[in-house]
C-alpha cells in the first residue's frame, strides 16, 4: 500500500508536532489560485511512481434507491482501449436503444450478435446489428428489438479489437434484474470524497471536498486506468479493475488530474 499526503508547506510546519508526515517537495496545485502550495510524501510499499494509498480487490458501497429498467432513457455502451462496458450485464427482451460512446483514443464501433444454429444456411447469426464507426469522443444511438432470449456477444467491430479485449456477453432474459438509479445521481453530486472510474470517465468529474478529506478513486471499469496529477504531485500508477487509490488533501485549491492511458479522461478535486 502506498500513501501520499497533499499539504501546504505552511500547514505542514504547524502540524509538525502531530503525526502528519513531512512534505518532500512543494508544488503548486493546478488552478488553485496561484498561492496554494502542495507537497507529497510517500510511505508504505513504495511501489510505482508518485504517491497515494492504493488497494486491490473488490470494493463498493451499498445504496438504497429505487430500481429501474436499465433500458430506460437508453442503454449505455462505452467503448475504449481495450474494453466494451455495458450499463448492465443483463436486460429484458424487447425494444432497446443503445447509446454508444467512444471514449478511447482511436476509432471504434459497436456490434451485437446472437450466434446459433441456422440449419446450415448463412453464418449462423440469429441476430446481428452494427453501429457506424465512431471517432474518439463521438457518440451515436442505435435502436433494435431483442426478441430472442439468450447470451448475445457485444464487441468492437474494428478488426482485431475484439482480440485485444473489446468483447463480452450481454444476457437477454425475462428475469433480468432492475438496477439502482441512485449511484448516477450521487456521482453527479460529488459528495463524500469518493470518485468512481467507470465507463471511461471520472464520476464526478469535479469533486468538491473540505480540507483534510481523503479522496478515494475506485476503478470500476474492466480495463486499467491511472489517476495522475497534472502538476505531478500524485500518481496512482496503473490501476487494474477492482483496485483503488487514495490521496488526502489538506490545502485549499483545485487539483487537476487525468488518466495517462486515456488522456481524454480528466477530472479535478477542489478543496474548500
Amino acid at each position: 500500500m502506498r500513501t501520499a499526503t497533499i499539504a501546504a508547506a505552511a500547514a505542514a510546519l504547524m502540524l509538525g508536532a502531530c503525526s502528519s508526515p513531512s512534505p518532500d517537495a512543494p508544488a503548486d496545485p493546478a488552478g488553485g489560485g496561484g498561492r496554494a502550495r502542495a507537497a507529497s510524501s510517500s510511505e508504505g510499499d513504495g511501489g510505482g511512481k508518485g504517491g497515494g494509498q492504493r488497494a486491490g480487490g473488490k470494493h463498493g458501497a451499498s445504496h438504497s434507491a429505487a430500481r429501474v429498467d436499465p433500458r430506460t432513457g437508453g442503454f449505455e455502451i462505452v467503448l475504449g482501449e481495450w474494453a466494451v462496458t455495458p450499463e448492465a450485464e443483463a436486460i429484458r427482451p424487447g425494444p432497446v436503444t443503445f447509446v454508444i460512446h467512444n471514449r478511447g483514443t482511436m476509432a471504434h464501433g459497436f456490434e451485437i450478435e446472437l450466434e446459433g444454429d441456422s440449419s446450415g444456411s448463412g453464418s449462423g447469426d440469429l441476430f446481428k446489428a452494427e453501429s457506424e464507426l465512431l471517432q474518439p469522443g463521438e457518440s451515436t444511438r442505435m435502436s433494435v428489438t431483442l426478441e430472442r432470449p439468450g447470451t448475445y456477444k457485444i464487441e468492437c467491430l474494428v478488426d482485431g479489437h475484439d482480440d485485444m479485449g473489446m468483447e463480452g456477453p450481454l444476457e437477454v432474459r425475462a428475469d433480468a434484474p432492475l438496477v439502482r438509479s441512485e449511484p448516477k445521481v450521487a456521482r453527479e453530486r460529488g459528495d463524500g470524497g469518493g470518485v468512481a472510474i467507470a465507463d471511461f470517465a471520472f464520476s464526478p468529474p469535479e469533486a468538491h471536498v473540505g480540507a483534510g478529506t481523503k479522496v478515494t478513486w475506485s476503478n470500476d471499469d474492466p480495463t486499467a486506468h491511472t489517476v495522475t496529477a497534472e502538476d505531478g504531485t500524485f500518481d496512482s500508477g496503473t490501476l487494474d479493475a477492482g483496485e483503488s487509490f487514495a490521496v488526502r488533501f489538506d490545502e485549499p485549491g483545485t487539483y487537476r488530474y487525468r488518466c495517462e492511458i486515456h488522456p481524454d479522461m480528466k477530472g479535478s478535486v477542489t478543496v474548500e
